[in-house]
């Protein structure tokens, strides 16, 4: 092979290949001329996260033409609204999630509540919470431990500084949104700050 196939190669768009990717919204929505933002409680039923606060959303099928169209079908698959009643505003900055791929988050703008019918089998509540509300909290600020620990196919032996990889701990932090009795934090609360950061700028 030679440069100019690499560089033909690299030229060529890739197919997307989403694998693990999933899509979330981040729906705005008025109520009494006041914006607020919609968040779904996850059934209790699920395996994954039951009861935790998140955005609607999921995994990209291959049938979705792309990760927003993804997120629209989530949403109306979630909440029963029409897709004619969403505006997508803009995505947001995708987020690496270690056990689930790429994260792609959009914030949309939703007519009207009128029509929600939460689908019981993935939602166990819903509720919303006003912008300004957000805008003028603070997020709890929380450590979390990680520990790198090699696996068992990890060649410990044969890199360098091999130390560096073996039982080492350090924290990082996690923002906890606190509304009522309802706590937003981890990739949720992720995507929220990165959304209030773009509005107060």
């Amino acid at each position: 092979m030679n440069l100019e196939e690499i560089k033909q190669k690299l030229s060529t768009p890739q197919k997307k290949n989403y694998v693990r990717d999933a899509a979330v919204l981040l729906p705005l929505v008025s109520i009494k001329d006041e914006l607020h933002i919609l968040f779904q409680v996850r059934a209790l039923t699920l395996h994954a996260q039951p009861g935790e606060t998140c955005f609607p959303g999921g995994r990209i099928d291959r049938d979705d033409q792309d990760s927003q169209a993804a997120a629209l079908r989530e949403f109306h698959e979630e909440f029963g609204i029409k897709q004619e009643k969403v505006t997508i505003l803009s995505s947001l900055n995708k987020i690496e999630s270690p056990r689930r791929g790429l994260i792609h988050p959009f914030v949309a703008y939703i007519d009207s509540l009128d029509e929600i019918k939460p689908n019981t089998a993935e939602v166990e509540d819903w509720f919303t919470v006003p912008v300004t509300v957000l805008l003028s909290t603070p997020p709890e600020i929380g450590y979390v431990d990680v520990i790198i620990k090699p696996g068992k196919d990890f060649p410990i032996d044969r890199i360098a500084n091999a130390v560096a990889y073996q039982d080492k701990r350090y924290s990082t932090p996690e923002s906890f949104y606190v509304y009522k009795e309802h706590i937003i934090w981890g990739l949720t609360a992720r995507i929220l700050q990165e959304f209030l950061e773009h509005i107060k700028s």
